[in-house]
C-alpha cells in the first residue's frame, strides 16, 4: 500500500491557480495595537485558535518553537506598495530581501518560542504581529529542515 493512497502512478499537475482564498484558522491577541519595525523580541502573544482546530494542536507541545504564518491585514490598506526599500543603514533592498510587511501578498512567517499550549489557544513569545492578526498556519519548527547552519544574511 502506498504511503499517498489517492495518487495515480501516472500523474500530471493540474494548472496552477493565479489567485488563491485562504481562512483565517484564529488570530493574534496582544497588547500592541499598531504595526512596528522593531521591538518584538519581549512581546508575549495568544494564538487563538477556532474550536474545529483544536484537535489538529495535539502533541505541539512537544515542540519548544513553531512557525506562525498570519496575514498582515492592516498592510494590504496602505497607500504605498513599494518594490524597494532604502533602510536605516541608507542601503536599497528589494521588497523580497526585507522584513518588510509591504510584501504583495502581506505574509507574515515567525518562529516563535512556544510557551503554552491550553485547549485552541497557544501562547508565543516574540511572535511580530499586532493584535488581532489573522492567523493562517501553525508549524512545529524543525531545526533539521528549518535551520541553516552557516546561512549568509547582510550585514544590516
Amino acid at each position: 500500500m502506498r504511503f499517498w493512497p489517492w495518487r495515480k502512478e501516472h500523474w500530471e499537475r493540474p494548472e496552477p491557480p493565479s489567485e488563491i482564498t485562504l481562512q483565517a484558522i484564529g488570530w493574534v491577541r496582544n497588547d500592541v495595537a499598531k504595526p512596528r519595525p522593531h521591538g518584538w523580541e519581549n512581546v508575549v502573544s495568544r494564538i487563538e485558535l477556532l474550536p474545529e482546530h483544536e484537535a489538529k494542536l495535539h502533541r505541539i507541545e512537544a515542540y519548544s518553537h513553531v512557525i506562525v504564518v498570519t496575514y498582515l491585514d492592516v498592510a494590504a490598506g496602505a497607500p504605498e506598495k513599494p518594490g524597494q526599500m532604502t533602510l536605516a543603514s541608507g542601503n536599497t533592498y528589494g521588497i523580497f530581501a526585507t522584513r518588510s510587511q509591504l510584501r504583495p501578498n502581506h505574509l507574515g512567517i515567525s518562529v516563535v518560542e512556544l510557551v503554552a499550549h491550553e485547549g485552541c489557544i497557544l501562547t508565543v513569545h516574540g511572535l511580530d504581529a499586532i493584535d488581532g492578526t489573522p492567523v493562517l498556519d501553525v508549524k512545529p519548527y524543525l531545526p533539521e529542515y528549518d535551520a541553516v547552519p552557516g546561512a549568509r544574511i547582510s550585514g544590516e
